[in-house]
């Protein structure tokens, strides 16, 4: 069975306006995206002490947002869509804030256990 726009389907899920992004945006963005990347590496070989993680998805959010925004064409679309996206990165933030004060609480017993390890290798060798 052919569904089509004169058989009196409703086509307007079909017929949405499609955006054409200028060449110039997409390298722009394509430009931006290996800065980034490339400001990523570099982030791995520099100690920020305990704002690693927060640097490193800093970076990572930045680089998201570049992508749906620009090659999901989430820009020109819906801000219901905009919405979704935005709770969705809000969600991500709470479970991985949820995770990272959970990890405090343990972080005692993993220095211990690793100076344990380190005690123990030391009397194995020596």
């Amino acid at each position: 069975m052919s569904h089509s726009p004169s058989a009196g389907h409703d086509a307007d899920a079909h017929d949405q306006e499609h955006h054409v992004i200028s060449l110039a945006l997409l390298v722009a963005v394509f430009v931006a995206l290996l800065f980034l990347t490339v400001v990523t590496v570099g982030a791995r070989y520099v100690d920020f002490g305990d704002f690693n993680l927060a640097v490193a998805l800093l970076i990572a959010i930045v680089k998201t947002s570049l992508v749906v925004l620009f090659f999901m064409h989430l820009y020109w679309d819906s801000p219901f869509n905009a919405l979704a996206f935005i709770a969705g990165m809000f969600f991500v933030f709470l479970f991985i804030g949820l995770s990272i004060m959970d990890s405090a609480e343990y972080k005692p017993l993993i220095d211990d256990l690793k100076r344990d390890q380190a005690r123990e290798a030391q009397v194995e060798t020596g």
